[in-house]
């Protein structure tokens, strides 16, 4: 459009800014300025190609505006604002404007302009609000037109002097010649109003004379102050015609001047005329000159007396002290190389001037009204002075002492602030040359500091008093004493501002330190800092506090930061930013400044000038980093900006955003030095460089930047100090508004209510994100390990499921409560409830921390329970059914939405109990119309549930299934329905297709698990539990069929309800299909009628619910005559099944969760079914490393009653019985038997020797045997059981390596990483030899008989001895000496004599592990009561095992939950108490006997060739026992034959080849 329609365009871009104004949209907010500098910038590029269409579109806003008729305060503002707006854009149009390239058009353009600005000028005068503000702008609009359009300003400004030539003195107006003073005046432009005023001074009327005479003076400034090389090369080349019209104004003037009063008005203007006159001045220094210039000799001498005070009136020398200034500041613009003689009139009367102006006993005044004046005048004449004479510095100490006067004290600090400002000519000395005043100037600043917030401090907490009635006299006294503090106050407030100034403009002048140590310059640094600091905060000092600020960032510029301290830079940089961080951010926080997001722009520059002097040092740059307030400083900025998080202003969102990244410099600079991840400075680095990328794009507004904020939020995930405090204090501030809103509107929070009620909801929002970083905070996290603890419940160590529970017992923590009111708030029946309602489902269903849902389901269960009274009957009323309501809203938004890390956390709890309860409460609401919807939305929650089965945790799956289609079904209203109205009908419509989703979502691979205890067998309950679902989703496909058969002739809106039908029977048969695939083997004898049914439609039906089944991939092999002994096996398999990091899940949980008392029971169980299945290595490595990482020292490994110590007992007894009998038995029989051992005794006991019993004698006979029995142990290890062996490997290997790695089992095997010589220094094999002596070899020597060793018990003489030798033996083991029993010390160098032959045997029996294929699996045999047994342990423990398996997210490692499949199985299986099968005498006998395991060890069968061939075919089946107990063997004939046609067509397939 630009390119083809520029007019047009143009004229779109003027219309956008016009709109846009304050006038026309209210009150600007940060978008609004965003916007509007936007069009202004717009504008100004266009009119460098368009100028007269953007000059006469502005021209006609500005008469538009300026023609509004407005009423109140704010209106008036916004109109200010307006014209303000206006000005600014037409002056910088005008300015950019190229020269002299102006045609007939524009000149008109700035005609029609010109009375438009002058209309400011003159119309806004004193005591108007904005009336500086606008006459400064219009001024500047009126200096950049004169540039290019001189001559139509010219015109105006003659063709008012022509007029009032001619016009009565009583109407003189004077506004046009005023705008002289605003013009942009050069040399030649001088010169025509000199000559303009020349031609027409003396037909003036006196106030036009006045006028026109203050007026040219400041021309002739605006002149000099724009071009100063203009006036130097004045003195240096003298211009004839400028001379020529100043002195001819200077005679008129002068003439003019009759009495004193009018003597007083010219001089200023008659010393500026000399001063354009340079061989005037040169004539003047003579001592006498011509006729022609005696009246301007007289002058300069009137004008010396008058200075002295010589001149008779105050008046004059007032004048006098003016034009003598003007004429030093005139001087400094001239090149002293050009050895000029106006310097030789400066010097003859800058004594007097500065005697005059800088007097402390007697301050220049020229009355109240003219203070402002006299202080430009006497700061004109103090930077005149310096740049004349620098080293003159007597005017200096006058205004620096603290006896003189405040204004000079003002004068000084503007004086400074004005030299460094101002730009230089090249002969004005430098700032520098005053450097050695920074201490005085130090000094001033904290004086003036402490006065005036002193004074803010008493304004702000005066209390407020009663005062008694006074006298008139008193009342006048107090008033006065009132005004004079007042003005003190003023000039303290005004005199500090000037020093911020003075600071902001030239940091160096105040940290100049010369000769001062390294902590004095640090000290003086810092007062001059934080004094700067507690300004930015006051809300009482609106001017000084942006100041402050700028002072602040300027003296954090790199270079300036190296003047802190030049000893000790850094460290003086962390200590003094870091408390300038620290007390900003605190005030942020706590919400005590003004203009919050202006600060946090600023902070964010100070961050970046931070890191611009780190990258400076970088080598150094951790230098003093570790102090505590550099510390302190990162968590409450950290917080800060958390908490802008939050804020309703977007830009303030933005701005904390982008500060993040600055933050993530800072530390990643600090550990580029010490070579360290950046994560150990910012633990959250990740997520903080994500905010500050999101805060560079454009959001698409509030809603859509907070959500992004709250996902951001969700990834934190580790606690610092910094996010927990952000947390604490915004649930402070939340709880308190909560309670306004709530209030609501007895809190008169009408006028702000809506940012109000939108910041509430972004603190919601930000609680319920960060809100798992207090969880995390809360409950360190523990070792990462799929393994369960193995000691006695009284003694296990926090496990993954205290973990898992640990939100239950957080009822008083800040966070609980926040849920707890939160949940509140779902009932709220405030007016304002439903938005209340509405946020706080969506926040805490899309928006809350997936670490909270495990307490969110808690706290959701809980509350819902207690809707249920002690019998479980539900009282019905509204505020539960909206919470219900509300609930299961949560839920559903919960669930449908993805959030990142949700699969995580939402095991974590189990959601059974709640949504059981929900049902329950639902379905007896009744069938109202809002009853529909809620349980309509219920099925929906059910369906989505069912989507994230793998995610959820459910301790009774199959139950908790089961009863939800008991449920749900009853919902299912069909043809039952007979309700009149449409509408209604459509709603139960849409509750049973609701209804048949979740059931067909529900009954996916569910068996059907019947009610306990009803005295039916499980079969056939499961039968008649078929038939009822069957036959209701059949009479629901009837009533489909036959309301489509009535709907078919009717139009309208029974199409909606015909595609309805067409859907509930789609899911009826999804049903059908999903019920009967997963209980073929009770289902099928009921449905396989129905496809002889002699209906076409029944038919029809059943062959697509077959079709779908086989489609399902449905396995008939449940109809198998083995089904029960397949799905046993399947069972063993589930539970020996191991994960690809060695990991057992099933095994591992059951061992977690049975109690202690069934240890033995589970121990030979695991043994028997792990070993048969070639993984009993696997199960001991899993067992064996739990215990040695449980252990709290080498002494205590394996010497507890647990589970671990049970299985190794029992893999003892079962693998070494031979091997013991082997061993020992010879040994025994010839201690007993033998001749020389009959009448020997062992006791070593001095207290129990009998009488005749020689100790020392005793004590050789105990050591002879002792050394025997050793001796034949540790010569005994090629006779090891390879079997033990293995256990003994995998003991010493579990004591050696760390479970923690979670390498594979070939990695655990190799790795070299010791446990236990990390947290025992002890020898491991150690462990392996204590282990075997304590449960396997001692226990045979101490009781031989019950071991099965002997055939009778030993002698007591002799079983005495026995236990002696045992503990010599266990001591060795041990490898310990003999402390505590002093009868047993004599033995210890016989102990300690044996440690390396035992730690050789050891070695020998635990160092390598035999292969799996080459160790005879015993125990390949699997019998009925080992298989009954872990069928009844999993069935009573299911609900455990599944609470433990959802809280040890490791499981996922697996694949596919095995609890599912556990689940599963065993609901097909049914409870232990069902028999299984029809040998009904089963039921009675023992079925836990190990005596077949301990016969086929006893007997070494397994090492029979003809076993091992018969193994091989696998046609022996075992199952039962007979009368006698003994286990009963099948023989599998169809196995036998398939292996022998295998064999045959092998044969003949070979002979066919040869």
């Amino acid at each position: 459009m630009a390119a083809h329609k520029p007019v047009e365009w143009v004229q779109a871009v003027i219309n956008r800014f016009d709109d846009q104004l304050p006038v026309k949209v209210g009150l600007q907010n940060t978008h609004s300025k965003v916007s509007t500098e936007h069009n202004k910038e717009c504008l100004i590029n266009i009119s460098k190609y368009k100028f007269s269409l953007v000059i006469s579109g502005l021209t006609n806003i500005l008469k538009n505006v300026n023609n509004m008729r407005i009423f109140g305060e704010a209106a008036e503002k916004n109109l200010y604002l307006s014209q303000l707006i206006i000005l600014d854009t037409l002056e910088k149009c005008l300015a950019g404007q190229p020269k002299d390239s102006m045609r007939l058009d524009e000149t008109m353009l700035v005609k029609q302009l010109l009375p438009e600005i002058c209309h400011f000028i003159h119309t806004y005068r004193e005591g108007h609000q904005y009336a500086a503000q606008l006459r400064a702008s219009a001024s500047g609009v009126l200096f950049s037109l004169s540039c290019n359009n001189f001559n139509a300003v010219f015109s105006r400004i003659s063709t008012r002097l022509q007029e009032l030539t001619v016009c009565p003195e009583d109407t003189v107006d004077v506004h046009d010649i005023e705008l002289i003073q605003y013009i942009n005046v050069d040399c030649a432009k001088l010169k025509r109003l000199l000559q303009e005023t020349v031609f027409k001074f003396k037909a003036l009327k006196k106030p036009a004379q006045l006028s026109v005479i203050n007026s040219l003076e400041k021309a002739f400034w605006n002149w000099v102050e724009n071009y100063p090389d203009e006036f130097t090369m004045l003195y240096q080349r003298p211009q004839a015609d400028m001379a020529e019209c100043a002195e001819k104004l200077f005679d008129l003037v002068d003439s003019f001047a009759e009495s004193a009063k009018r003597k007083a008005a010219v001089w200023p203007l008659q010393i500026i005329l000399l001063i354009l006159c340079p061989d005037i001045t040169q004539e003047l220094c003579r001592e006498t000159v011509d006729d022609s210039k005696a009246n301007k000799k007289h002058f300069v001498d009137n004008l010396r007396k008058a200075l002295a005070g010589h001149g008779g009136s105050k008046q004059l020398t007032e004048s006098a002290a003016i034009a003598c200034v003007k004429l030093c500041k005139a001087s400094t613009y001239v090149n002293w190389e050009d050895h000029s003689n106006i310097f030789l009139l400066v010097q003859s009367i800058v004594v007097d001037l500065k005697t005059l102006l800088f007097n402390p006993t007697k301050p220049f005044s020229r009355g109240a009204g003219s203070q402002s004046a006299d202080v430009e005048l006497m700061i004109d004449c103090f930077v005149s002075c310096f740049r004349i004479n620098p080293h003159n510095n007597q005017h200096f100490k006058v205004c620096l002492a603290s006896s003189s006067p405040s204004t000079f004290h003002f004068v000084l600090v503007h004086s400074l602030h004005r030299i460094i400002t101002n730009s230089p000519l090249d002969w004005w000395p430098k700032i520098d040359t005053v450097y050695c005043y920074s201490g005085e100037l130090r000094t001033m600043f904290a004086e003036t500091l402490g006065r005036v917030t002193q004074t803010c401090s008493s304004t702000t907490h005066a209390p407020l008093k009663l005062t008694s009635s006074l006298t008139f006299k008193e009342k006048m006294t107090s008033l006065k004493l009132r005004e004079k503090t007042a003005d003190l106050d003023t000039r303290s407030h005004n005199l500090l501002l000037a020093l911020v100034k003075l600071i902001h403009a030239d940091p160096k002048l105040m940290l100049h330190n010369p000769g001062k140590q390294g902590a004095d310059i640090q000290s003086s640094t810092a007062e001059l800092i934080t004094g700067l600091v507690q300004l930015v905060p006051l809300p009482s000092m609106g001017d000084i506090s942006p100041e402050a600020m700028e002072a602040l960032l300027v003296l954090h510029q790199p270079e300036t930061i190296e003047l802190w301290n030049p000893d000790a830079p850094i460290e003086t940089f962390w200590d003094i930013s870091s408390q300038v961080l620290f007390i900003i951010c605190k005030k942020l926080i706590g919400h005590q400044m003004m203009n919050n997001t202006e600060i946090l722009k600023w902070l964010r520059e100070i961050l970046i000038c931070r890191n611009k002097f780190l990258l400076r040092n970088k080598d150094r740059a951790t230098a003093g980093s570790g102090i505590p307030i550099c510390r302190q400083a990162q968590t409450v900025l950290e917080v800060g900006l958390y908490m802008f998080l939050w804020s309703p202003d977007m830009e303030a969102v933005l701005v904390a955003m982008s500060c993040f990244r600055h933050l993530c410099e800072e530390a990643e600079i600090r550990c580029g030095v010490d070579e360290v991840p950046v994560q150990t400075i910012l633990p959250n680095y990740n997520t903080f460089m994500e905010f500050a990328s999101v805060s560079n794009m454009m959001a698409t507004g509030r809603s859509a930047l907070q959500k992004r904020v709250m996902a951001l939020l969700r990834r934190i995930d580790h606690p610092t100090a910094g996010n927990i405090e952000a947390w604490e204090d915004t649930h402070r501030k939340w709880d308190h508004a909560t309670k306004l809103l709530v209030n609501h509107p007895k809190s008169k929070l009408e006028d702000g209510h809506t940012p109000f009620f939108q910041e509430w909801i972004n603190m919601t929002g930000f609680l319920c994100a960060l809100g798992g970083v207090c969880l995390q905070q809360r409950t360190p996290p523990l070792l990462g390990t799929y393994s369960p603890p193995m000691g006695p419940l009284s003694e296990r160590k926090g496990s993954m499921v205290s973990m898992g529970s640990s939100c239950d017992g957080a009822a008083e923590t800040p966070l609980s409560k926040f849920l707890e009111r939160l949940l509140s708030l779902m009932v709220c029946n405030h007016e304002k409830g439903l938005q209340i309602r509405t946020n706080v489902k969506d926040l805490v269903g899309l928006e809350l921390s997936p670490v909270l849902y495990p307490m969110l389901f808690n706290k959701l269960k809980n509350s819902i329970s207690r809707f249920f009274d002690t019998q479980g009957r539900v009282p019905i009323n509204d505020t539960n059914t909206q919470f219900v309501e509300q609930t299961i809203a949560i839920m559903k938004n919960l669930l449908d939405n993805h959030t990142e890390g949700s699969s995580e956390h939402l095991g974590v709890a189990s959601i059974e109990t709640m949504m059981l309860n929900l049902v329950r409460y639902v379905r007896i609401l009744g069938n109202m119309v809002h009853a529909i919807q809620i349980k309509t939305r219920l099925c929906q929650l059910v369906e989505v549930m069912m989507e994230r089965r793998d995610d959820l945790s459910f301790c009774q799956e199959m139950k908790f299934r089961n009863k939800m289609v008991e449920y749900l079904t009853d919902w299912v209203m069909g043809t039952s329905n007979q309700a009149a109205d449409d509408d209604i009908k459509c709603l139960t419509r849409d509750l049973d297709q609701a209804s048949m989703e979740a059931v067909v979502s529900l009954l996916a691979g569910l068996p059907l698990q019947p009610e306990e205890g009803d005295g039916v067998e499980l079969m056939e309950a499961k039968s008649q539990l078929f038939l009822k679902y069957f036959t209701l989703f059949m009479n629901l496909l009837n009533d489909c069929s036959e309301v489509e058969d009535d709907g078919q002739q009717v139009a309208g809106r029974k199409r909606g309800m015909s595609r309805r039908l067409a859907s509930l029977r789609h899911c009826t048969i999804l049903a059908m299909s999903n019920l009967l695939n997963a209980n073929v083997d009770s289902g099928l004898m009921h449905s396989i009628g129905l496809g002889y049914h002699k209906d076409l439609q029944t038919r029809a039906t059943f062959m697509e619910v077959l079709t779908k089944i086989l489609q399902q991939g449905t396995e008939f092999d449940t109809l198998a005559e083995t089904v029960l002994a397949d799905r046993f096996e399947r069972l063993v398999e589930l539970v020996t099944m191991m994960g690809d990091q060695g990991e057992l899940p099933i095994a591992m949980a059951l061992a977690n969760v049975v109690p202690c008392s069934q240890w033995d029971e589970l121990a030979r169980v695991l043994v028997t079914l792990f070993d048969s299945r070639h993984l009993l290595y696997q199960l001991l490595w899993n067992m064996f490393s739990k215990e040695v990482e449980l252990a709290d020292s080498m002494q205590t490994l394996f010497r507890g009653n647990s589970l671990a110590s049970k299985i190794m007992t029992f893999c003892f007894k079962v693998y070494g019985a031979t091997y013991l009998q082997k061993l020992l038995e010879p040994l025994l029989r010839s201690v007993i038997t033998a001749p020389e051992w009959q009448m020997i005794s062992f006791e070593v006991d001095p207290t129990r020797l009998e009488a005749g019993e020689i100790l020392e004698e005793n004590q050789r006979n105990l050591r002879q045997m002792t050394q025997r029995f050793f001796q034949a142990i540790v010569s005994s290890s090629t006779e090891f059981p390879p079997q033990l062996r293995s256990v003994c490997h995998c003991l010493f290997q579990a004591t050696c390596h760390s479970l923690l790695s979670k390498a594979t089992l070939k990695d655990k095997k190799e790795s070299k990483k010791s446990v236990v010589s990390q947290r025992f220094p002890q020898n491991s094999i150690g462990a392996v030899g204590s282990a075997m002596f304590l449960r396997f070899i001692n226990p045979a020597i101490v009781s031989p008989y019950e071991a099965g060793i002997l055939d009778k018990k030993p002698p007591p003489r002799i079983e005495r001895g026995l236990k002696l030798m045992s503990k010599i033996l266990q001591s060795i083991a041990n490898h310990v000496l003999f402390t505590k029993e002093e009868h047993m010390r004599p033995f210890n160098d016989f102990v300690k004599s044996n440690f390396d032959a035992a730690r050789k045997f050891f070695l020998d029996i635990a160092s390598d592990c035999p292969a799996s294929d080459s160790v005879n699996h015993s125990l390949s045999f699997i019998s009925d009561g080992n298989v009954l047994a872990l069928h009844r342990l999993l069935w009573n423990n299911q609900e455990k095992i599944g609470q433990y398996l959802s809280s040890n997210r490791d499981h996922k490692a697996v694949g596919r939950r095995p609890f599912d499949k556990m689940a599963t199985l065993l609901a097909y299986l049914g409870p232990p108490e069902h028999k299984p099968v029809a040998d009904t005498h089963w039921s009675s006998m023992n079925l836990t006997s190990s005596k077949f395991e301990e016969f086929m060890t006893r007997h070494q069968v397994h090492e029979k060739e003809e076993f091992k061939a018969l193994k091989t075919l696998n046609i022996f089946y075992q199952a039962g026992t007979s009368k006698n107990g003994n286990p009963v063997f099948y023989y599998i004939t169809r196995r036998c034959l398939r292996r022998a046609r295998l064999t045959a067509t092998c044969s003949s397939t070979t002979c066919c080849s040869r």
